[in-house]
């Protein structure tokens, strides 16, 4: 059987057989606008989760059926637009074009070409309320589905708020509104507590990311192509784009792209462009993190996916379980929404100065240990190193460390670090090195060994990500010890280095 791709079109809204689950968000948008009584809407989730096309076939795609009820819907993409009243016209002009050659088209126009034609704003406000009541005194709902609804932040002032809410809320000319955005409604528009707020009148959809039940039917559709989906190929996307829509429609288009029939193992293709597929996601990944720190939470997922915790609440912590970025774990941890993003969450905080000071301390104290490493065993120290702790089950732990070296190396070539030490952390770096061959590094720290066990314990603790079965936000007079710790070491090994060189 020929096979056409069937995930040509990712990317944009879909509609159809490629829309799939969102049974509940779908009954809620629904119960909200088309009811006898109805009210606003805000859906509000991470880009390329969905929100556009979830909002396209709830409301848009029945207009047809909703039409023959005096229910009319406008979709209005509100990043094209410098102001709320190049968005009216827009709006007007769309509503003007679906009553044509009816009773009520010239009444309407009547009134359209006065806002069109007034360069007051009070006038043109006063107008368009006309507009909207004259339809509601005709029987009729106006529905408008507000896309890249964030735009808002840029062109509506506060009074441009409250004309919608009063648009919306007063009985004679209330129209029921959707938006769309990355942002709540309450983030985006300004604070002012001595008038009622814009955000109050609407009901919130958080967005996540597919369900179980949405993945099913995802799959399900795929086969109905005639095409078998095996457990095993499943599981390997699961790996790499989890419950993520978008995610799923990319690596599926590369996948579906090579394949020109049904019958073809997908996992046999699958393997075949493994590099292409890990490039691809790669940039989608840059993408997300990208975002993620527009919104001021880059770091703040990195803290609770990767540590160290410096600075994120429990504010941060909800917001990104909301944005479902992040989810709680068996283990007690956290995790990001699948487990090679995970990876490259890992990879990415080597790179980011999260935490500066704690950033320099983790680089000096490896580079300290790698000179020691190379002084005492050579460049192929792994050996002599193994060798010379085997009691304390040295062979053990670098296995260890060269089993997240092969996983990263697999996942990202040669980003990855080819030193086993860039895979340590503060305990590995005091019990493994620093404490195991104390006349070494007394050189360079001073005092005595015990001194510095609880420095690098509290380090330790701090560079844990975050833990939901027992969060720990650093306290200030935490902060400011491990501040203080940091210090000290970096003290210490500039002494040291300094004295080196004399």
């Amino acid at each position: 059987m020929i096979l056409q791709n069937p995930f040509a079109d990712y990317g944009g809204i879909v509609v159809n057989d490629r829309f799939v689950g969102r049974k509940k968000e779908i009954e809620n948008i629904q119960n909200r606008l088309l009811g006898s009584t109805y009210g606003n809407i805000a859906v509000v989730g991470l880009p390329r989760v969905g929100k556009s096309s979830l909002v396209w076939n709830s409301i848009i795609a029945e207009k047809d059926k909703l039409l023959s009820k005096n229910i009319l819907p406008i979709w209005i993409s509100f990043g094209e637009y410098d102001s709320l009243y190049e968005t009216f016209e827009d709006i007007i002009f769309e509503i003007d074009e679906n009553f044509n050659n009816t009773d009520l088209s010239d009444n309407l126009k009547v009134i359209s070409e006065k806002i069109g034609s007034n360069s007051s704003i009070v006038v043109k406000r006063r107008f368009i309320k006309r507009y909207f009541k004259f339809l509601k005194q005709k029987g009729y709902r106006i529905i408008v589905a507000l896309d890249e609804f964030d735009n808002a932040k840029n062109i509506l002032n506060l009074q441009e708020f409250q004309f919608l809410r009063e648009l919306s809320y007063n009985i004679e000319t209330k129209i029921g509104l959707i938006t769309i955005s990355r942002k709540s409604i309450q983030e985006l528009e300004p604070d002012n507590g001595a008038l009622s707020n814009f955000y109050q009148i609407f009901s919130d959809l958080r967005l996540k990311l597919f369900s179980e039940n949405d993945i099913d039917i995802y799959w399900k559709r795929i086969e109905n192509y005639g095409i078998e989906i095996s457990a095993n190929y499943k599981e390997k996307v699961n790996t790499y784009c989890g419950k993520h829509p978008y995610l799923l429609d990319v690596l599926n288009h590369e996948i579906f792209n090579r394949i020109s029939q049904s019958g073809i193992d997908l996992n046999d293709t699958f393997l075949s462009i493994i590099d292409e597929l890990r490039l691809k996601l790669f940039n989608e990944y840059e993408a997300i993190l990208k975002l993620m720190t527009f919104e001021g939470l880059g770091d703040k997922l990195l803290q609770m996916v990767v540590g160290p915790v410096y600075d994120i609440s429990q504010r941060d912590t909800e917001k990104l379980l909301k944005y479902d970025i992040v989810n709680k774990c068996e283990s007690g941890n956290y995790s990001s929404f699948s487990s090679f993003f995970n990876d490259y969450l890992f990879l990415k905080s080597s790179s980011i100065d999260m935490w500066p000071l704690w950033t320099a301390v983790e680089n000096e104290v490896r580079s300290i240990i790698k000179l020691y490493l190379l002084e005492e065993f050579g460049d192929n120290w792994e050996i002599g190193f193994e060798n010379k702790f085997k009691q304390k089950k040295a062979g053990d732990f670098l296995d260890s460390k060269r089993d997240i070296q092969i996983k990263n190396k697999a996942s990202f070539g040669d980003k990855a670090s080819e030193h086993l030490v860039d895979y340590t952390y503060p305990m590995d770096m005091f019990d493994r090195f620093i404490a195991a061959d104390w006349i070494w590094f007394s050189k360079v720290f001073g005092n005595q060994k015990n001194d510095w066990k609880p420095i690098f314990q509290h380090l330790g603790k701090i560079r844990n990500p975050l833990a939901h079965n027992n969060p720990q936000f650093l306290s200030d007079s935490d902060k400011n010890l491990a501040e203080g710790y940091c210090k000290i070491i970096l003290d210490k090994i500039a002494k040291w280095k300094q004295k080196e060189i004399n």
